[in-house]
């Protein structure tokens, strides 16, 4: 009984086993690869105001932002650039930017292109560090010179007796490189913070035009798949299910068979303890020297016990076990075969 208690607990666990592992290697091995999501939004805004020169009609030194402006009355501008970058994943890197005045000539009703255009770096490139960060701010403010960019425009529109329609374009051009920290997957930043100013040498209305808005992009990465790995871990599931599959059948014929096994068992576990103080246990029997005769059972052996007052020597095996008596030259033997007690016990049922 304890012998089959513990087969069949062997039988559950390697079935458990097997069912867990064949469940993880599925998981892994047939996962489908999804696209991962690393979005950041930019948030840009321009505050300015508008000094003027001196005039009779202006009280103020200064005029706000978002109105029209007298263009030959601006003496310089005041302008504070803001951006702001939210992640939705910490990252690292670094940020780098510059301020830069772009003047413009183009021609009137052209789309094609521009007479002329030239770049002044305001300030030097400068390096923000980012280290484990879901967000990060730059704030710069310059006083800019208006009329120092409408003179130089303005000469060369005499030079060249040009009409064009003029501006001058003052922009925080920020660029950088950062890594997602969790996948080290890059994130390329190239964003500007635009000021648009009328340049004109005619007392005329000028509106100034700003970039000042709020840009969420998204980039999309496949989910990497290591495919030499997912795929060793298919065939690991297909021999898992084989040997789960195959130990489910061994657990069931075991399950069918082990009432024929306990019978076996049982009777020499009830002929021993019955006749425990004739019987010795032995470990091997060597009867090349002895005439075996066979009995036909194991009253008969009794019988013979009765006869010869010998010890009934017992010999266990899996498959037949011997009952036997040595007596002089003859050894007089009853066999128990398990095969026979089974077929035995299925023709009574």
């Amino acid at each position: 009984m304890r012998m089959n208690k513990i087969k069949k607990r062997k039988f559950i666990m390697i079935l458990i086993a097997l069912f867990t592992l064949g469940i993880c290697f599925f998981n892994f091995g047939f996962k489908e690869c999804k696209d991962i999501r690393y979005i950041y939004t930019e948030k840009n805004s321009v505050d300015y105001k508008v000094y003027l020169k001196d005039n009779n009609f202006f009280e103020s030194k200064y005029l706000e932002k978002n109105k029209t402006y007298i263009t030959s009355l601006i003496d310089y501008i005041n302008a504070d650039f803001s951006y702001n970058v939210n992640f939705n994943e910490a990252v690292s890197g670094e940020l780098k930017y510059k301020l830069v005045a772009e003047i413009k000539a183009d021609k009137s009703n052209n789309d094609i292109g521009n007479y002329w255009t030239k770049e002044y770096d305001l300030i030097d490139e400068k390096t923000d560090k980012i280290t484990n960060a879901t967000s990060h701010e730059i704030k710069l403010s310059k006083k800019i010179n208006y009329n120092k960019y409408n003179d130089v425009l303005n000469s060369f529109i005499k030079e060249y007796s040009l009409q064009a329609e003029s501006t001058l374009r003052v922009y925080l051009d920020i660029t950088g490189n950062t890594k997602v920290d969790n996948t080290n997957e890059d994130i390329d930043i190239d964003s500007e913070v635009s000021l648009i100013v009328p340049l004109s040498k005619l007392a005329v209305e000028g509106k100034i035009e700003t970039d000042n808005n709020s840009k969420q992009k998204e980039i999309i990465k496949k989910e990497k798949e290591v495919e030499p790995f997912k795929k060793l871990l298919k065939v690991l599931f297909v021999i898992t299910v084989i040997m789960f599959i195959y130990y489910f059948f061994q657990y069931v014929r075991f399950l069918m068979n082990r009432n024929d096994h306990l019978n076996y068992r049982d009777r020499i576990k009830k002929l021993t303890s019955d006749y425990e103080e004739i019987i010795t246990k032995v470990k091997s029997i060597n009867v090349n020297d002895f005439a075996i005769i066979d009995v036909e059972s194991f009253d008969d052996i009794l019988n013979v016990y009765n006869s010869v007052r010998e010890p009934i020597n017992f010999l266990y095996g899996e498959e037949e076990s011997r009952f036997f008596i040595v007596k002089g030259n003859s050894c007089y033997m009853y066999t128990l075969i398990k095969r026979e007690i089974n077929n035995y016990d299925k023709k009574k049922k």
